[in-house]
């Protein structure tokens, strides 16, 4: 899926340099959450950069809004403490409002645009011209080769969690959802037939010649004008930061 739609989107669009992406990405996350507790409106300008990626990339809103849907259940529990402990007021403009409910606010934002600044990088940068992005900025070779066979593995879990899934509900055509008394049983089968398939993928590669230490991975050449832009574009949210204080 996430692939296709790369795929697509690059008979369209020229690509950015992945060392751009990945420097003005990380820049960008850093940049939202120095924010304080209580920036709300800071933040707002600052969703002006996802935006406009998305739509200069032509991205599948459908694919980002499954991506912030995921991730709204783990924010939306951090943010719930805030609400039971801060009790004190602020103006929010000409009302006064409890601090609790203006941070969880915050937190919500927060995390929205960290969420799509980053799934921005993922679907407009495939996997194999970020690792050599971080080897370009030297990170370990075999952390690169790390987090590549890990990309790989997480699409077997998913696969093998909706192969486990269908089961499921073929057995069991009355429920409508996963009980909760069999998910612990679920769950270990799940990892137990997505080890056992990394293992199968991984003898099949190497029964093709697959090594660590020969594997390549192409580094792109970062050209003046990709520098340029990458330089300027750090420096407008570092400066965006430094102002609004």
């Amino acid at each position: 899926m996430i692939h296709a739609h790369m795929s697509n989107m690059k008979k369209r669009r020229h690509d950015v340099h992945p060392l751009s992406m990945l420097i003005i990405t990380f820049t960008y996350i850093f940049v939202v959450a120095s924010f304080h507790t209580y920036a709300f409106i800071e933040l707002v300008p600052l969703s002006l950069y996802p935006i406009t990626m998305i739509v200069f990339y032509r991205l599948s809103i459908r694919h980002i809004k499954r991506v912030l849907l995921a991730s709204l259940p783990f924010i939306t529990v951090i943010g719930a403490s805030q609400l039971f402990f801060i009790h004190e007021h602020v103006s929010f403009f000409h009302w006064r409002i409890e601090a609790g409910w203006l941070s969880f606010a915050t937190l919500l934002v927060k995390n929205t645009l960290a969420v799509l600044a980053a799934t921005v990088l993922f679907l407009t940068t495939p996997i194999e011209q970020l690792a050599g992005a971080l080897l370009s900025l030297r990170i370990p070779r075999l952390l690169v080769i790390q987090l590549l066979l890990t990309y790989r593995y997480i699409f077997l879990f998913l696969e093998e969690a909706k192969r486990l899934r269908q089961a499921y509900m073929l057995r069991a055509p009355n429920h409508r959802a996963i009980q909760l008394s069999v998910w612990g049983s679920l769950v270990g089968h799940l990892l137990l037939r997505t080890f056992e398939r990394a293992e199968r993928v991984y003898e099949a590669m190497t029964l093709r010649g697959f090594s660590i230490q020969r594997m390549h991975i192409k580094i792109k050449r970062w050209t003046t004008k990709e520098r340029i832009y990458t330089y300027v574009t750090v420096i407008l949210f570092i400066v965006y930061r430094l102002v609004v204080i």
